[in-house]
């Protein structure tokens, strides 16, 4: 019996293993996953820029007179990101809100789950609201979206946002916009 385990020792330590088969991996660098590469199509260390239009709802509960104040207009601006890993992007972005004169300037994180060719994300920002008119205030804006893939390069989707103005008046503001994103 001694004998048999030792063989059996001496055996198992002698042979490799074929259970685990070497595969090929012909991705990227980094996308050694598994056998054959892996399944997502975003890389981390992406640089984008993304245009974006919609409309930007606000509406102003003013404090000390309790009027209210509730108007749609156009909104666009433009975002700069890095993606980290293929599910965290960090943003710098600039919007601006045509009738009423306002301004967004905005940092912050997205994170993305993609299924090929398409991508939600939610996104959480902190901004400063600009008008021209008033004061800047501060805000967090937490958001939601959804793109698609059209080639390797360029993506398109929407994107609904609120923005929770931190003021003596009760701003808020609801976007939803349409966005264009090229990776470079």
């Amino acid at each position: 019996m001694g004998r048999a385990l030792c063989l059996l020792a001496i055996l198992a330590f002698a042979f490799p293993t074929f259970a685990d088969e070497a595969g090929r991996t012909d991705g990227p660098e980094g996308s050694e996953y598994g056998k054959g590469g892996y399944r997502h199509w975003r890389n981390g260390g992406t640089y984008y820029l993304e245009g974006f239009v919609g409309a930007a709802v606000v509406d102003i509960e003013l404090d000390k007179t309790k009027r209210e104040i509730s108007e749609t207009d156009l909104f666009a601006g433009i975002n700069a990101g890095y993606m980290v890993e293929d599910w965290l992007t960090f943003q710098l972005g600039y919007g601006h809100i045509s009738d009423q004169k306002t301004n967004l300037f905005s940092a912050g994180m997205k994170s993305s789950y993609d299924l090929d060719p398409f991508s939600y994300s939610f996104n959480l920002d902190a901004e400063l609201y600009y008008p021209d008119v008033g004061s800047s205030k501060f805000g967090i804006v937490p958001g939601i979206g959804a793109e698609m893939r059209l080639n390797e390069h360029l993506h398109v989707g929407l994107c609904f946002q609120h923005d929770f103005i931190f003021a003596d008046d009760n701003i808020s503001i609801n976007r939803f916009s349409g966005r264009v994103q090229f990776q470079f």
